[in-house]
């Protein structure tokens, strides 16, 4: 389900020294982009855990890559995030999106949300419904 894990399992670290591993989902889109008769690239869903900046600008940068990004949210209160053991912030999904847009002005972007988890507040939702109005999704 969540694309962007790709290659988590598999053995190895890469050269570069950074500490990721040696096979990530943006290295599976570069070899994807390079086979012949693939015109275009669109992959959904990206779970906001695993998505970085080089996975942003990979996407940026392949011109086979349709300008979408479906990357669901699930709620704008970081202590609901926390409870759904999401491993996110609503600040670094903030900043995943800020940076797509960077990079890519005009792709469009979705996500989606969970309304109504197990002990979830008024003000909680309200935060989940701040986050909707201030991404402005597609």
């Amino acid at each position: 389900q969540n694309v962007d894990a790709y290659g988590r399992d598999l053995p190895g670290l890469a050269d570069d020294h950074s500490g990721r591993r040696a096979w990530t989902f943006t290295d599976l889109l570069n070899h994807v982009h390079d086979v012949k008769g693939i015109e275009r690239i669109r992959f959904a869903t990206s779970h906001p855990r695993y998505f970085s900046h080089r996975l942003i600008k990979a996407c940026s940068e392949l011109p086979k890559m349709c300008e979408f990004f479906h990357i669901p949210f699930q709620s704008g209160d970081n202590d609901i995030l926390r409870e759904m053991k999401r491993g996110y912030t609503h600040q670094r999904y903030r900043t995943i999106i800020d940076t797509i847009r960077h990079f890519m002005p005009d792709a469009s972007i979705s996500g989606d949300a969970i309304v109504g988890f197990p002990g979830e507040t008024e003000e909680q939702f309200q935060r989940t419904l701040q986050l909707v109005r201030d991404i402005g999704f597609d």
